[in-house]
């Protein structure tokens, strides 16, 4: 009998990237351990879960590697990959270490942070010849008189979310009378985690972008996976046309596009260029016929179901390529790049959709004809429709993710209120 596959560990059970790695392995016969300290984290729920471990959180970064440590060792094996910003960062960092137990896919931090960083990003994208939004990098208020021929509004982002708690997006300065503040304000209220400041001190600094208002009507994705000789390669896109908030958010709503090739190859070669391989999914604004990247996850994403579902099992190649089965991971990339595709498939997490349109028609920033064209969307793909949450086999999840929304709201109603209601 052939011998049993290693299990895959992985990390941060609330977030639904990680959710869907664990179906689309656990489908696979693939043996499941979710790391996850909440009791009300959707895929901790997940029947596709084997086995299930209590960890400390990712912001104590030194906690988090001397526990990963510990279990490797006792349990040695396991194929390990990252589902958030953190992870992605930490794991790179200590890729040797973790290495010693685990069977990793992990390129080198340099790759994974230029990445992760906008300002690194932003010079990356342009060797590799892919278009950004004008953006500054002013480290002082005095700075900012570099920016005397922008257009407003803009935002002023945070360089990295890595070890960001406040998981802000940024704040927009509408005209240029508000810049020099919210750019203090920014600077004083939010940092880093002090493990990252310490290897990149001007990452503090936050950055300056030209708002595009297509940012808020439809975002292009390209997601997919690159091998480390850039060979292996395949993608899918989609279009983001709802978040929340409605400006500057979260990815709610998804719509299926068609890949751009000339997109596509320009990220294949920032792959190549700063030697990043595994998972990716990255944004661009689309503006004048012109694809401004805006962002790049190195890791397993959001809506990753979205792609599961579309043909491309993206947990299942990062998890071949640990173990090494080369011949069943260019088996699997050559089925994934074969799917023909429909063109008429969305993603969407219907539950906190309907509660932004209840909340939004009830406040008058949505007017009633707008939620009931957002019904009427989601009625019309229902056949063709992946939720964010919601499976049929595997139904504990999306109970779970119910009472965790109820819970947050109730928690910090300002917060439900801002984002929800009045959408800003």
């Amino acid at each position: 009998m052939p011998a049993p596959r290693p299990p895959m560990l992985l990390t941060a059970a609330s977030y639904y990237g990680t959710l869907a790695a664990a179906r689309c392995l656990g489908r696979r016969g693939i043996a499941v351990t979710m790391a996850e300290r909440h009791l009300l984290a959707p895929a901790r729920w997940s029947r596709f879960v084997t086995r299930r471990e209590a960890c400390p959180d990712i912001a104590e970064a030194e906690r988090f590697l001397a526990w990963a440590e510990r279990f490797g060792e006792s349990n040695p094996g396991h194929v390990l990959y990252p589902t958030t910003d953190d992870h992605a960062w930490l794991f790179a960092l200590h890729r040797e270490r973790l290495a010693r137990s685990f069977r990793l896919y992990s390129p080198p931090v340099d790759a994974v942070y230029t990445l992760l960083n906008k300002k690194r990003l932003h010079h990356a994208a342009h060797a590799a010849g892919l278009d950004t939004p004008r953006t500054w990098f002013p480290e002082t208020e005095r700075d900012l008189g570099a920016l005397s021929d922008a257009r407003f509004p803009v935002l002023i982002k945070p360089q990295t979310q890595v070890l960001f708690p406040s998981r802000s997006k940024g704040s927009r300065a509408e005209e240029r009378s508000q810049l020099e503040e919210r750019f203090r304000e920014f600077r004083a209220w939010q940092h880093h985690g002090l493990a990252l400041v310490e290897r990149d001190p001007g990452v503090e600094s936050p950055i300056v972008q030209e708002l595009h208002p297509q940012a808020a009507q439809g975002i292009y994705s390209l997601a997919g996976f690159v091998d480390e000789s850039g060979e292996l390669f395949v993608v899918r896109a989609s279009t983001k046309v709802l978040q929340r908030p409605r400006k500057l958010g979260i990815g709610l709503c998804f719509e299926e596009a068609p890949v751009e090739p000339d997109v596509a190859e320009g990220v294949r070669r920032l792959c190549r260029q700063i030697g990043y391989f595994g998972v990716f999914e990255v944004e661009f604004i689309v503006a004048g016929g012109r694809f401004l990247l805006i962002d790049f996850n190195p890791r397993l994403y959001s809506q990753l179901a979205f792609d599961v579902d579309r043909g491309m099992p993206l947990p299942l190649l990062v998890y071949l390529g640990a173990v090494g089965d080369r011949a069943a991971l260019e088996a699997e990339v050559r089925r994934a790049s074969a799917v023909g595709l429909s063109g008429d498939r969305v993603y969407c997490h219907r539950f906190v959709l309907e509660v932004l349109l209840r909340g939004q028609t009830l406040s008058g920033r949505m007017p009633p004809q707008a939620a009931r064209s957002w019904r009427r969307w989601l009625v019309e793909h229902r056949e063709r429709a992946t939720d964010a949450v919601a499976a049929e086999d595997d139904r504990l999840p999306t109970l779970v993710d119910l009472a965790l929304h109820l819970y947050g709201y109730a928690r910090h109603p300002r917060a439900f209120w801002r984002s929800m209601i009045l959408d800003v």
